[in-house]
């Protein structure tokens, strides 16, 4: 797992955690600020509510999976800052991501990847046509109903809201086949 570890510093990721016994829970509480009074990506994208399926479906997808390493970007920031500075920088987070997933993706039988915000490739997305890109899709924490700030507690990583800070965080959930538990 330390090469896991290093291959997201390598691609410059600020901080990469592997974690074993994870339990995900998918908490519809969370989920309930996916809807359309509230998100402007909800009916809009693959990731996000309806696209992305029911909290139950997301549940069932997650809870397959107790190890994954949780990865962050971590920014400094001179306020204020306007949106298309976050959304920069989201996108860049996403293309480390989907850089560490593809390093990554001979090594596991099976891969969850779940991000901030979601996945950030087609601009626009063409829901509800099919996804063009459903094998570098992201799906999005929020929209599993992860809460973000305790998975980031259960790493040991600072995790905070601050106007000369963000922090966009990832989890690549991984299924660990015996034959690389052997390894």
């Amino acid at each position: 797992m330390d090469e896991l570890v290093s291959t997201a510093y390598n691609i410059g990721f600020t901080k990469a955690v592997f974690i074993n016994g994870l339990k995900i829970e998918c908490e519809p509480r969370l989920r309930a600020y996916c809807t359309p009074e509230r998100c402007p990506n909800h009916g809009q994208n693959w990731v996000c509510p309806p696209g992305c399926g029911s909290i139950e479906d997301c549940a069932d997808k997650a809870k397959r999976f107790q190890s994954g390493i949780l990865l962050q970007s971590v920014t400094g920031l001179k306020p204020p800052v306007d949106d298309d500075v976050y959304k920069s920088l989201n996108r860049l987070h996403n293309m480390k991501l989907r850089k560490f997933t593809e390093s990554i993706k001979n090594k596991y039988s099976e891969m969850l990847t779940l991000t901030t915000g979601g996945c950030t490739f087609c601009s626009p997305c063409k829901y509800p046509a099919p996804c063009a890109k459903p094998n570098v899709r992201m799906n999005s924490l929020s929209a599993y109903g992860i809460d973000v700030a305790k998975l980031c507690e259960t790493a040991e990583v600072e995790y905070s809201f601050r106007p000369d800070m963000v922090y966009y965080t990832a989890l690549v959930l991984v299924k660990i086949s015996d034959e690389v538990e052997s390894k």
